[in-house]
């Protein structure tokens, strides 16, 4: 089999046939004769002219056909053709071994080559690289230092040869040299410096290579400037490549062109979007300043030329970075989608750097809370346990959008707050502001999981092996950037979104009813003690000796006690009365009552 499997072709398009709705082109095979490309144009129709008399000069290619790995994405649609040629042809000049390196070469990733112009000038620096063909792993390199490359004596070495392990030396050889593995073979570089023998000017293509002949190449601007709009981000300018390929990439899909102004510029947009669900950008807005349509996902703002898309002028770069300058949000209000001008992040930080030091109060308006848009105003103010919490009304849309809840110095506690400070959301800031002894995990506070987004502090914040851990006893959930979230089902939940830079929580109440749980010592203390303040482990009643405390349990024995006296005289008429609760709570404590308990019921002691 051939090293280069496949042709080198490009799919030759009549560019003005192609701005007028129709494709007329021709695969051609490289490396050809001018003599061939010369009746490739005719059939296509360069040189022609349309039904107006104006003659199509230009061309551009819609597709490429390459047997060599990566040299697609390095050619653009408005590549040279007499370059292609000469790439084509220094490729089949080639004997096999350096078909095979150039292959290799590309196949292992160049940091030397980007474009056409380095492919040419890798043919003829191709002596910068080594090339062992058929060794393709770490065990082969191994092997062909040791056996093949005559370093060493093996036939000296006698039976020790069997000890050699070939894959570890030959992943220390690859480490120390650079060198990659291909389906082909290894290849490395020596470090030798390139010799650019090509300077990419079409005068330095020799003239053996040139195909185009009279038919001149057209030229055009190969980069134009335009006005990058994202999502939820401020404009920017950005130079792209002209072609077809690069505005799709920005667009992340095929190309959509819309004419909204008077001025001579056009929006391109992903003429897909919202059918694949990319989020709302900017709205359109007709002359009342009312919203007749949105563009979602990335767009961009290109200025007009006779027949195509160019560079913006400085003038409409700045009229159309002011015009969407403000990112938007949207939302249903009143049966219609409205616009909600969104905060910058750098306008959120300052406000918020200023909101720093402020308590809030009744008069508080224009506040900048983290995560949602528009400012807002103090409607209501309750006490929780202590602690002020502010109910908050839009500044723009007022009862018609719902309220939230922040705490005395503007930090988010509740969103999407409907009825004010009702029974359910005053349980919710009580959670809030429940204390608790130790966290779920160190590494994150609940200031941390604010900033992140999630807003309500009755969650404990965690990180994925905290997680991981709380979940063997606690409902665990999976927190997320809009103050949303969505329980834990399984470890692999876990892992997914911690992979995707989530942040998981556990519900206060259920926290600390665990810890409980898990300190038994500790809750028994806390019946009994008279001194809170000394909950220790230690029952700390008064100072008593030890005939003191056998009189004290004199009064009422414990469960344990008349259990174990219960059995030792199973006949007795009488056995104190044990509620059910205090049984169970003794067996738990003493499984070793569990067969003292039903050795009682066997002897028909009606009372246990």
């Amino acid at each position: 089999m051939p090293v280069l499997d496949g042709n080198f072709e490009a799919f030759v398009t009549n560019l003005g046939k192609y701005n007028e709705g129709e494709l007329v082109g021709e695969w051609v095979k490289f490396p050809t004769t001018e003599e061939e490309m010369k009746k490739v144009f005719e059939r296509i129709g360069i040189g022609s002219a349309d039904e107006f008399g104006a003659v199509y000069e230009e061309w551009f290619i819609t597709d490429y056909e390459c047997p060599v790995h990566g040299v697609y994405d390095m050619l653009g649609e408005y590549e040279s053709i007499d370059k292609l040629n000469y790439l084509a042809s220094r490729l089949d000049e080639m004997d096999k071994h350096d078909q095979e390196k150039f292959v290799a070469i590309m196949e292992a990733g160049c940091d030397e080559v980007s474009n056409i112009d380095d492919l040419i000038n890798l043919t003829y620096n191709l002596d910068c690289y080594d090339f062992i063909p058929d060794v393709t792993d770490e065990e082969d390199l191994g092997r062909y230092y040791i056996e093949d490359a005559g370093i060493y004596d093996t036939k000296s070495m006698g039976s020790l040869v069997n000890y050699i392990d070939y894959e570890r030396f030959g992943r220390d050889v690859a480490m120390d040299e650079g060198g990659r593995f291909t389906d082909d073979g290894y290849i490395r570089n020596t470090g030798d410096g390139w010799d650019r023998v090509f300077d990419g000017s079409r005068d330095d293509i020799p003239d053996e290579y040139h195909i185009t002949g009279s038919v001149s190449e057209p030229e055009r601007d190969t980069t134009i400037t335009v006005l990058v709009v994202e999502p939820g981000k401020e404009p920017y300018a950005k130079d792209i490549d002209s072609g077809l390929k690069s505005m799709q990439h920005e667009v992340g899909g095929y190309i959509q062109a819309v004419y909204p102004f008077e001025d001579p510029v056009a929006i391109v947009c992903n003429e897909e979007a919202k059918l694949e669900g990319l989020p709302l950008n900017r709205a359109l807005r007709d002359e009342d300043g009312d919203i007749y349509d949105i563009v979602a996902g990335t767009f961009m703002v290109v200025g007009l030329t006779e027949d195509d898309f160019g560079s913006l002028t400085a003038e409409q770069m700045q009229q159309f970075t002011d015009h969407f300058k403000t990112p938007e949000e949207f939302a249903m209000l009143g049966g219609k989608i409205v616009a909600i001008p969104m905060i910058s992040n750098e306008q959120e930080k300052h406000q918020s750097a200023e909101q720093k030091d402020f308590e809030m109060n009744m008069d508080t308006h224009g506040l900048v809370v983290a995560g949602h848009v528009g400012t807002w105003h103090t409607i209501d103010h309750t006490e929780v346990d202590g602690h002020t919490f502010w109910l908050m009304e839009h500044d723009t849309y007022g009862d018609d959008a719902a309220c939230i809840i922040v705490d005395n110095h503007g930090k988010l506690s509740l969103a999407n707050v409907y009825d004010g400070f009702d029974d359910h959301t005053i349980d919710l800031l009580r959670q809030e502001v429940m204390p608790v002894d130790r966290m779920p995990d160190d590494s994150i506070s609940v200031d941390e999981m604010k900033e992140y987004g999630y807003g309500w502090g009755g969650m404990l914040p965690m990180r994925e092996d905290a997680a991981a851990e709380v979940m063997k006893s606690c409902t665990v959930y999976r927190l997320y950037g809009d103050d949303s979230e969505g329980m834990v089902m399984d470890a692999n939940e876990i892992k997914d979104h911690a992979a995707q830079g989530g942040i998981f929580g556990v519900e206060k109440v259920e926290w600390k009813a665990a810890l409980e749980r898990q300190n038994p010592l500790k809750a028994a203390e806390m019946s009994t003690e008279d001194d809170y303040g000394m909950i220790d482990g230690i029952i700390n009643n008064g100072a008593k000796t030890k005939e003191d405390k056998s009189s004290e349990k004199s009064g009422k024995s414990s469960i344990m006690d008349r259990l174990k006296t219960a059995k030792a005289e199973p006949k007795q008429e009488y056995v104190e009365e044990i509620e059910d609760e205090e049984i169970e709570d003794a067996i738990k404590t003493d499984e070793s009552l569990f067969n003292d308990y039903h050795y009682l019921l066997k002897e028909g002691d009606k009372n246990v």
